[in-house]
């Protein structure tokens, strides 16, 4: 190289010239990678390849971040269904980019110095990198190894089985884990999802008995319980069943409540945590009294705010207690807003589910039961520990919260006390109280929500809606006379009627009736059997007497009158119009007319014995013209046989006949 080029590629900036060669012994020294290829070819047949320094400057050119790793370290799952730490994920990545680096080196300085004849072989190749490799250690953080030998052993690797070569084998114990095979894992498996859920060292005993015919190494009981947390998704069921697998282990759907009141109730029984005392004869007449007993309470519960809109208190829960909850809740819904509401959605568990569909369908658009044995899926479970809680745990006869809970009332001196403990009636006044404390509490909140709710989400009860639901029956069947219906309700006797023609006309039928016995103003009329059904209100009683006439009487004599002149109109317009079309059907049909005298059908006057007289006049005449000229055969006949008379009188023929 000239000294004039040497000058202007130090100038220009195409070498990189880290030291001036200015002073005495002095030389100037040129970064290796800067200088221009042809020249660099010519340095290294003279002088070889660059000293390990600037190797070590090659190597770290080829380091580059790799972002693939990151992601793959980052996500990777060790046997125990861990991650690896955060400080292990940036190790393993270092690595994998270092060895990168190393390959494209050890190719590129190979290829390098094939191609330029050049003196070097793979072996100092590998050398430098390993060298190089080393000197960067703590400048990157990566944890390779330092001989050439196990670097080229490592990247061999790396190339064959990617990333997971990196991750140790004495990572989390991995090489000292007992339970390697296939066949190992499968009986454990087995084993601990038995049905007869065998605990820790029985599961040991069995596995370590086939253990020894298998030469698997025996396992202790405390290695079980950790194999047991470890394998927990996969065993869970065997031992909990498929109800214990979807509470406990599946996942669940996350809802949210209800956005207004009415769109959305559930329904639960539960065992109220008060006691009370109960007094019974035995078989053998002793009285006997006990302290133990709990009432039951089914509650209608409105997620929107959990308002309990309605509710019911028995001893035992059964469908009727569940359809007296059903009948709080839509009488409440009238104390609230006026006047009697459906719910929109309803869910319930299956307990009653055939007897008490019919009636959750009537009262909702939708009808939806939770599945068999999940209970997370109703809200109700979570309030009733609300209510427990809140209210009843304040209680002297409080019972507690469950079996299984850990906090308990003290049994000693709930058994000092059991004399105290309120009977039946006073255990279901207590709970009638804290439901109505509940209700106050957030009536006014429930309220405001329900005036700010859509208006085509409120759906309104007919008076027939709740009496065909929740109506009360006689245990009766009742038929309708001149008077109407005669019903004996609570031992009062009281007569019901209908303003509808057509319940006139079905006066045939056996009537159930269903009532409300806070409202006897109606009733309704409901036959099974056709299913047909009318509402009956509470005749209205007219005085006999003028002096005793008050307002509205008038009314309701000029309705009823009105109402059988109606009646008689639309049977005069019936009878009419029947009358047409049998005159038509008996003009298009002339062959019908000797039916006529068989049959009451009044012509279009509503008459009808003019037409049966004039039918028999005409048969009247034809028997006395057929009578007649009999008589008339009969009188000829007799003249013919006087004149025959007469002449045998006369002459004597049988003197004649002698004298021949």
């Amino acid at each position: 190289m000239s000294k004039p080029n040497y000058d202007k590629q130090c100038r220009t900036g195409k070498m990189n010239r880290v030291r001036m060669g200015k002073g005495l012994d002095n030389h100037a020294l040129v970064e290796f990678d800067s200088i221009p290829e042809r020249f660099r070819i010519q340095i290294v047949k003279k002088l070889g390849v660059p000293p390990k320094k600037n190797t070590q400057n090659l190597v770290l050119n080829h380091y580059k971040d790799d972002y693939e790793a990151v992601d793959f370290f980052a996500c990777h799952l060790l046997d125990q269904y861990r991650t690896l730490d955060p400080e292990k994920q940036d190790e393993y990545v270092k690595n994998a980019q270092m060895l990168q680096a190393v390959e494209l080196f050890v190719k590129e300085t190979l290829s390098f110095v094939r191609s330029r004849n050049g003196k070097r072989g793979l072996t100092d190749i590998w050398n430098d990198a390993a060298s190089a490799v080393a000197e960067v250690k703590d400048q990157i953080g990566h944890t390779l190894p330092k001989s050439a030998r196990r670097l080229k052993e490592k990247l061999e690797e790396f190339k064959k089985d990617g990333y997971s070569s990196l991750i140790s084998d004495n990572f989390g114990n991995n090489k000292a884990s007992k339970v390697k095979d296939t066949q190992q894992e499968a009986l454990l498996r087995t084993l601990l999802r038995d049905h007869r859920s065998f605990d820790n060292e029985q599961i040991a005993n069995v596995y370590n008995s086939v253990a020894k015919f298998q030469q698997f190494p025996a396992l202790s009981a405390s290695t079980i319980g950790n194999y047991r947390k470890k394998w927990n998704l996969l065993v869970f069921a065997g031992t909990k069943g498929e109800k214990g697998f979807d509470n406990k282990i599946a996942m669940h759907v996350k809802r949210s409540a209800p956005s207004s009141p009415l769109l959305f109730w559930t329904v639960d029984g539960w065992d109220a945590e008060l006691l009370y005392q109960k007094t019974s004869v035995n078989l053998k007449g002793q009285s006997i009294t006990t302290y133990h007993n709990r009432l039951t309470m089914v509650v209608v519960l409105d997620p929107s705010i959990k308002y309990p809109i309605g509710y019911a208190i028995g001893t035992q829960e059964n469908a009727e207690l569940i359809k007296a909850a059903l009948r709080n809740a839509v009488r409440h819904t009238e104390e609230l807003f006026g006047s009697k509401h459906k719910v929109l959605q309803i869910q319930s568990d299956n307990y009653a589910k055939k007897e008490m569909t019919p009636i959750y369908t009537m009262m909702s658009d939708h009808f939806t039961p939770a599945k068999v044995g999940n209970a997370k899926s109703k809200v109700i479970e979570p309030w009733f520990k609300h209510f427990n809680k809140t209210y009843c745990q304040l209680a002297p006869n409080w019972s507690g919260q469950g079996v299984k809970a850990k906090i308990q009332p003290n049994d000693e001196y709930l058994n000092k006390i059991k004399h105290s403990f309120p009977d039946e009636v006073g255990c279901k006044m207590q709970l009638i109280r804290m439901i109505e404390m509940e209700r106050e509490r957030l009536q006014e909140q429930f309220l405001k929500a329900y005036n700010e709710m859509p208006q085509d989400a409120r759906k309104l009860m007919s008076q027939h809606e709740y009496l065909m639901c929740f109506g009360e029956t006689t245990g009766d069947t009742n038929k309708v006379s001149h008077n109407g219906l005669h019903i004996a309700i609570n031992g009062r006797k009281m007569e019901f009627e209908s303003f509808d023609p057509n319940f006139r006309m079905n006066s045939h039928v056996d009537w159930t009736i269903k009532y409300d016995s806070d409202n006897l103003q109606q009733v309704l009329a409901y036959d099974e059997k056709q299913n047909i059904s009318f509402m009956l209100t509470n005749k209205y009683v007219q005085p006999m007497a003028l002096y005793d006439l008050k307002e509205g009487d008038s009314e309701e004599r000029t309705k009823v009158k009105n109402f059988n002149k109606d009646l008689k109109t639309l049977v005069l317009d019936t009878q009419a119009e029947d009358s047409k079309k049998v005159s038509q059907m008996f003009i298009q049909n002339p062959e019908l007319d000797n039916t006529l005298a068989k049959m009451l059908i009044v012509d279009s006057r509503g008459q009808h014995k003019d037409q049966r007289n004039a039918k028999r006049l005409d048969t009247g005449k034809k028997l006395l013209e057929k009578q007649n000229k009999k008589i008339e055969r009969q009188e000829q006949r007799s003249w013919e046989d006087q004149q025959m008379e007469y002449l045998n009188n006369k002459m004597d023929f049988s003197k004649f006949l002698e004298n021949e």
